[in-house]
Formats: C-alpha cells, structure tokens, sequence
C-alpha cells in the first residue's frame, strides 16, 4: 500500500492538491481528513472513518450524504492509482443497514473498468464486529462512474 505522494495532480480540467477536499483535505477545518492507502496491483484504495454526532442526521445515525460522499471519494481514489485523474459523473449508493455515531467504518473501492474516458468503480463501507475475524457487517455499497480528466490506459477487451 501507498500514499499520495505518486498519484496524479493536474488533469486538463482540474486539479488535485487535497487539502481542502471535504473528505481528505488535511487543511480543510470542517472536513473528514481521511488519509487513503492505495494498492495499485488491485486498482483499490482504502480508509477508515469514525464518525461523531455532528456527522448524524437522525439521532445516532451518520447522514446518508455523508456516506455518499465517502463512498464517492474512495472510488475516486481507487481510480488514482491507475494514473487517471477522475471526475464523478454519476453514483449509485445502496444503504444495507445504519451506521452509527461511535462505529469505525472501514472503506474500500475498486476500479472494476477502465475506458478510453471513463471508468467504473465500485465501494463497499462494512464494520468489523470481532477484531479477530475477517466479518464484515457491509452498511453501505456504491457504483460510480467517472470522466478521466487526461486519460492514460484503458482496459483491453
């Protein structure tokens, strides 16, 4: 696993310096300052989130827009370690069960394709219940597709 030093910056459209990213941004005062490791072999990144009771929206259970916007992020990030700099076209997130304030949710997204433009990516948010067991209780899933802003290897087939 890896960190951010070897992933791209400057795409065409944007650019990528993450300190004010709501998710990642280590300077961003309000944000969620989630720092992703990356395994290029698999095309997948991941984190850990805890969320505390200003991340809720009914008492005791994180927002479901926060939710999204870390399933989106760690898609995002599993698509820059195929040297792509995405942008979010459309996501797809399916709630399996609450997360509450207090749990460590675990984070994990996967490039499933890669096109000439675009790529689709898919995350899994899960809990560990036993520490001891490789369990996991899945909260929430997510699809997304994303626009590669100045692309760079597309899947054979």
């Amino acid at each position: 696993m890896g960190d951010t030093a070897d992933i791209p910056r400057t795409g065409n459209r944007v650019t990528f310096q993450d300190e004010y990213c709501f998710v990642c941004g280590k300077l961003n005062p309000i944000g969620l300052k989630l720092r992703f490791a990356y395994d290029r072999e698999n095309r997948r990144a991941t984190a850990e989130v805890t969320f505390g009771p200003e991340h809720q929206g009914w008492d005791g259970v994180v927002h479901g827009g926060i939710l999204a916007s870390v399933l989106d992020d760690v898609m995002a990030h599993s698509i820059l370690t195929t040297d792509n700099l995405p942008i979010t076209t459309k996501i797809s997130v399916v709630y399996r069960k609450p997360v509450r304030v207090g749990e460590t949710l675990h984070l994990e997204g996967t490039v499933e394709h890669l096109k000439s433009r675009t790529a689709v990516a898919r995350a899994t948010a899960y809990v560990v219940q036993d520490p001891g067991s490789d369990a996991r209780d899945v909260r929430v899933e997510a699809e997304g597709t994303y626009y590669l802003d100045k692309p760079r290897g597309a899947d054979k087939g």
